[in-house]
């Protein structure tokens, strides 16, 4: 294929000064004539969390206008079915979705162009009650231990099955024992055969889907067999994805990530190497113009890592930083190898959505709600920093003076209509509910059960723009992008893709 192709890679969570400090995601490396811009902050909007920072860098636009007000938001469902969805991850997608934003992206424009588009896990890209463009999008499911009784047969084979359920679907497991191994199978996909303590990576399908997740018996008897099952990864395919992208060793990690901190049971989710593989695949079989790539691994490495990168004793801090460098490392190879499949001539974009930093207290505003007695009427969802309320019917003036009453003996803060319009949300509106509360620095909404305030040695996004942590960063590379200047915020990054499409096929780029 002689024709440019344009490469738009998000680091998710990725920051400047890493980046710069280890030469990432630096085409020159690997194309000695064409080097890239330096890797330079990227001021992010707020909520600095994923979708919101995404639906701005696609649409040039602050949340006000494209409407993508935090990772998590409703717009006027019933409290009964935002409590009945909220825990599902894909029930609860819909911030992710194309069809969530309320103004024109970059899909648009170069479908506009006549361009052949196709994304990799990268929000805003898919949609599940519109046809669009070939795109995939992971979730996850936390892992979890299975207890498979074994009964004896007629001829001495033992066997058993468990059940469990990802994303709302059954999942059975059958389990056989073969001398000292056991066979685990599912319906669909190749079975396992493992040892006591060994591992490997079940991949099967459910109705929505490809599941993938390690899988190891940990404890066997003579009438059971204990199953550590990892991260289940869930890959949704969307507009005709080709299914060759979804075959091969699935996207779950073997084991669990990050260890310096020892607080977590999860396996990485997908895989860097698997999305980089995934992208392969897809500029083989669709032949896009334009591939846009999202790989999360970074954000992840530090959203486990780092407290215990910059709070925790110095040989945790050296042990955190690592592990954080080394998804850092993993990228960069995906990332290259995606270039050298485009070659030289491509356009190379590299990006940061948003930033990092460390917390150590987690707040639960719906836990005011529920010592209120308003938790039946009324509930909290949002964002890592921003959080509203949501109800069937706008509190009483007396219930919403005890409530912001309640949330500020935990340090939360109103947001009036001044600061909304001050931090480019939409003032009123289904999507930002009745009220809507922030919290400081190195503090973050939860919204599941728990204690109202809570110790933790965490890490987050989603604090305000102004807060130099939270930039991420922008570099590109390619005949393109020559003379173009980097921007400095989030929301000029579209220009500038659009600049680097038209400098090297015509047209405006406005």
């Amino acid at each position: 294929m002689n024709r440019p192709r344009l490469v738009v890679c998000c680091v998710d969570g990725g920051v400047a000064p890493v980046v710069r400090q280890h030469g990432l995601f630096d085409p020159g490396r690997w194309f000695p004539a064409r080097a890239a811009t330096p890797a330079t902050p990227l001021t992010s909007v707020f909520p600095s969390s994923t979708a919101p920072a995404h639906a701005s860098f696609l649409t040039g636009a602050h949340p006000e206008r494209h409407g993508v007000v935090g990772n998590r938001f409703w717009s006027g469902e019933p409290v009964a079915e935002v409590l009945r969805r909220r825990a599902d991850p894909v029930e609860a997608l819909h911030p992710y979705e194309r069809t969530s934003l309320l103004t024109g992206s970059l899909l648009d424009w170069f479908a506009a162009r006549g361009a052949c588009v196709a994304a990799v896990h990268f929000p805003h890209t898919f949609s599940r009650s519109e046809p669009g463009i070939p795109a995939l999008h992971c979730l996850y499911a936390p892992a979890r231990r299975l207890v498979v009784p074994l009964t004896t047969s007629a001829d001495g084979v033992r066997a058993g099955s468990a059940s469990t359920a990802y994303f709302q679907h059954p999942l059975r497991l059958d389990v056989r024992a073969e001398g000292d191994r056991f066979r685990v199978s599912a319906a669909h996909g190749p079975a396992l055969r493992l040892d006591v303590g060994a591992t490997g990576r079940l991949d099967t399908t459910n109705p929505l889907g490809r599941l993938s997740f390690a899988l190891t018996p940990v404890r066997a008897g003579s009438d059971r067999v204990e199953l550590a099952a990892g991260t289940c990864v869930l890959v949704l395919p969307f507009g005709g994805l080709a299914p060759s992208v979804l075959g091969g060793p699935g996207p779950a990690s073997l084991g669990v990530s990050y260890p310096a901190n020892p607080g977590h049971d999860f396996h990485e989710s997908p895989r860097a190497d698997w999305v980089a593989r995934a992208a392969l695949e897809v500029l083989e079989r669709h032949d896009p113009d334009v591939l846009l790539v999202r790989f999360n691994q970074a954000d992840h490495a530090q959203e486990f890592l780092g407290w215990h990168a910059t709070r925790a004793d110095p040989a945790t801090r050296s042990s955190a930083r690592g592990q954080i460098t080394d998804a850092y490392h993993e990228i960069d190879a995906g990332a290259r190898s995606i270039a050298e499949a485009v070659g030289p001539d491509a356009d190379l974009v590299f990006f940061s959505d948003h930033g990092i930093d460390w917390v150590e207290t987690h707040l639960r505003p719906n836990e005011v709600l529920a010592a209120l007695g308003l938790a039946d009427r009324l509930v909290f969802q949002g964002d890592s920093n921003c959080a509203f309320l949501y109800g069937d019917a706008p509190p009483e003036p007396a219930e919403l003076a005890a409530i912001t009453s309640g949330l500020a003996e935990l340090g939360v803060g109103v947001l009036d209509a001044d600061a909304l319009r001050a931090w480019r949300l939409p003032v009123g509106g289904p999507r930002v509910g009745h009220l809507v509360v922030t919290c400081g620095a190195h503090t973050e909404f939860q919204y599941g059960d728990g204690p109202a305030t809570e110790a933790v040695r965490s890490a987050s996004h989603g604090h305000l723009p102004t807060d130099p942590a939270m930039s991420g960063f922008f570099r590109m590379s390619g005949p393109g992008a020559d003379g173009l200047t980097a921007p400095e915020h989030l929301v000029d990054a579209a220009s500038v893709v659009r600049a680097i499409w038209c400098a090297r096929r015509g047209g405006d780029p406005a």
